[in-house]
């Protein structure tokens, strides 16, 4: 576990018995995935298999409130590479690399503190204050959390204190969060996303080492480093989500602002190396070969806007837009090169961002499912932003035990597409069998169709206790 996740398990344990325990509850979920790449050379050898538990731990604290634990634990390793990794493998530091565990969820809940209508929860949680379905443009406090490609709407929990108060008729909730929380992706994932980086920097690489720029600037870039740079928490704050809402009339209205970074770090700028890595001769005198230093870091980002959900007839609705302000300056004015893919030349310009959706039951029991979104999580800078078309659509058959659903999204901007159908049955009231497919594609150039290696199909059972 990292540091900051037993810091706060430790935390919860020394309230819990300085207030005293009640029996607890203890429940959770086992889950055995079997994922295949179709676009491996030897999809079944290369199949990755999957046994992962979470457990629940809960209980209350009297009248005071309750606490809660999630324990998330899970192997994942390749069938071609199971049996020498994990049951022949030299001692357990080997086998265990495999494995991770996980500090999920660790919170308290503090009921009517002070005996006014303000509850307080402390701890590592999930934090959602937007209204779209599986998705917000007030994401700051939304981490994904995706190992492989059917994963890419999840997200992590955050440490920090959330209070709800509950003022006449409106409902305020404040999220201070001490530290960022990062975006984690899968090696196969990140693969994409490096890839993708790496051809929009190539014009730029390219241009600095031609003949005549290299005669003007006196060297050659041979290497290229990176230098990660922490948020700076003094200078710019801790994160805050602040959001206030009341009920009019059949729409709940809810005004948020948000102050935080970005989850997933991003090039800043660059510099040279004062000393050559090298010496070329190839144009006559000896020219040093220097290493490009890139910067990195977690833009920081405020947020101001405005929530709206309700029903329209028998349909359900919910809307968000939100005004976005990277930090002046976080950018050097370099990454604004012509040589960069426009979605590459990131500033500090301020941009807009949102969604709206739609939701409705038919008469025959078909779900669907719609949301217009101008800006994806990982989309921080106005270059970034694209426009997407997400829809859902699922049936329940067999009293409700058997459900098949589609999901899709769609870029206009790139013209990438993502299909995710799905099968799911019930079983017994513990244990479920999935089946569902990922399957990437779009125009060449398309993130989307970058991610075209990963499709996969996935065999699965859970069962609850």
């Amino acid at each position: 576990m990292h540091k900051q996740s037993m810091l706060v398990l430790v935390l919860v344990c020394v309230f819990m018995v300085s207030v005293g325990v009640e029996a607890a509850n203890v429940g959770g979920e086992f889950v055995g995935e079997l994922r295949i790449l179709t676009k491996e050379d030897k999809p079944i050898n290369n199949a990755i298999a999957t046994l992962g538990t979470k457990v629940d731990i809960d209980g209350d604290l009297g009248d005071a409130g309750n606490w809660k634990l999630v324990l998330d634990v899970s192997l994942d390793e390749a069938l071609n590479n199971f049996r020498s990794n994990i049951w022949d493998a030299d001692d357990t530091d080997a086998a265990g690399e495999s494995i991770t565990l996980e500090l999920d969820e660790a919170y308290l809940n503090l009921y009517s503190v002070g005996g006014e209508a303000i509850d307080v929860r402390l701890g590592k949680q999930y934090v959602d204050m937007g209204v779209g379905d599986g998705i917000t443009t007030f994401n700051l406090t939304r981490p994904v959390a995706a190992n492989y490609v059917d994963e890419l709407q999840n997200t992590r929990a955050v440490t920090g204190v959330k209070v709800d108060g509950y003022p006449e008729d409106f409902h305020v909730e404040v999220f201070l969060q001490p530290r960022v929380t990062p975006n984690k992706t899968g090696g196969r994932l990140e693969s994409v996303y490096s890839k993708a980086q790496q051809e929009a920097m190539a014009p730029m690489l390219e241009a600095m080492n031609k003949p005549a720029n290299v005669l003007e600037t006196g060297f050659i870039i041979g290497d290229i480093g990176l230098d990660e740079n922490p948020p700076a928490y003094d200078d710019e704050g801790l994160g805050l989500t602040l959001k206030a809402s009341r009920l009019v009339g059949d729409y709940d209205l809810g005004v948020i602002y948000q102050r935080g970074y970005g989850p997933n770090p991003l090039i800043s700028g660059y510099g040279i190396d004062q000393e050559p890595i090298d010496f070329d001769t190839s144009l006559g005198e000896p020219i040093p070969v220097m290493r490009l230093r890139l910067q990195q870091g977690y833009l920081p980002l405020q947020k101001v806007g405005f929530t709206v959900e309700g029903t329209l007839g028998d349909a359900g609705i919910w809307g968000e837009l939100t005004y976005n302000i990277p930090k002046e300056g976080f950018f050097a004015e370099a990454m604004a090169s012509e040589l960069l893919p426009e979605e590459y030349r990131l500033t500090d310009e301020k941009y807009v961002t949102g969604l709206v959706g739609m939701d409705y039951f038919f008469d025959n029991g078909v779900y669907v499912n719609g949301q217009l979104i101008r800006g994806f999580p990982q989309e921080v800078t106005k270059s970034m932003l694209n426009t997407y078309l997400a829809g859902d659509i699922y049936q329940d058959f067999l009293n409700n035990r058997l459900r098949l659903e589609g999901r899709a999204v769609y870029c206009f901007g790139d013209k990438g597409w993502m299909l995710l159908p799905e099968a799911a049955y019930q079983v017994n009231s513990n244990t479920k069998v999935i089946g569902k497919l990922a399957i990437p594609g779009g125009d060449d150039k398309s993130l989307f169709r970058q991610m075209e290696d990963l499709t996969q199909i996935l065999i699965g059972v859970s069962v609850s206790f």
